[in-house]
């Protein structure tokens, strides 16, 4: 089994070293970079499992890198930065990263936060359902639509995963962000709306009037099997 790749794109040397040490003594694979542009080119060589990214690099956006590692891979992406505004989280979120952790930190925290993050993504699931023009691999943890692949952040994926696999149940906010993201998470329960509603704009003809996530108004979410 490949051991997981992690990337760290952050500018102070000193942090990087930190952080290092303690990822190769839980036995990841780590590379690191001191800007977004030799980041950038780590991914597209290495493709790694996980990056853990700090927003105010020396060349461009944090967010801008994070778009660009979105449209390369739905791994997980972990923003590490002193940012703490709630716009600032709320717009790490909605660009698709996985967590958040404010500086400064404890390195073991940052450890729990990936072991957490990879525990939830690495349910083995077996079966295909089929629900109308989707088809959801939990094999492969593949999602497509009139035979298309659509590429979901994780997230998203593992939100629809969740609702899928007990259809017709509903889910309220509460549940679905603890589940998902976790008591320890620095996001908040909008952030739950916010990939819903993304969700559906990928998966549904209408997501106006949606045919597989349901509003359940006063409780929460289901996913509806396609009659």
């Amino acid at each position: 089994m490949r051991p997981v790749h992690i990337l760290i794109v952050e500018d102070d040397f000193s942090i990087v070293e930190i952080l290092r040490l303690y990822l190769e003594k839980e036995g990841y694979i780590v590379h690191y970079s001191l800007n977004a542009a030799d980041g950038l080119h780590i991914i597209e060589k290495e493709l790694p499992d996980i990056v853990l990214l700090d927003l105010n690099l020396p060349d461009q956006s944090g967010f801008n890198f994070a778009k660009e590692y979105r449209k390369l891979s739905d791994g997980i992406l972990i923003i590490i930065t002193g940012e703490r505004t709630k716009d600032t989280i709320m717009k790490g979120f909605e660009i698709g990263c996985d967590d958040y952790i404010t500086k400064p930190f404890d390195p073991p925290e940052v450890i729990a936060r990936i072991k957490a993050n990879l525990r939830r993504i690495s349910r083995n699931y077996s079966d295909t359902i089929i629900a109308g023009n989707l088809s959801i691999n939990f094999s492969d943890k593949s999602v497509s639509k009139n035979g298309e692949p659509i590429n979901l952040f994780t997230k998203e994926k593992m939100l629809l995963f969740h609702l899928v696999q007990q259809p017709n149940q509903v889910f309220s906010v509460e549940q679905l962000f603890d589940l998902i993201w976790g008591f320890d998470s620095s996001a908040n329960l909008k952030t739950v709306h916010v990939h819903l509603s993304t969700l559906r704009k990928k998966i549904e003809d209408d997501p106006k009037k949606p045919r597989y996530i349901i509003t359940v108004r006063g409780f929460g979410y289901k996913f509806q099997l396609a009659k």
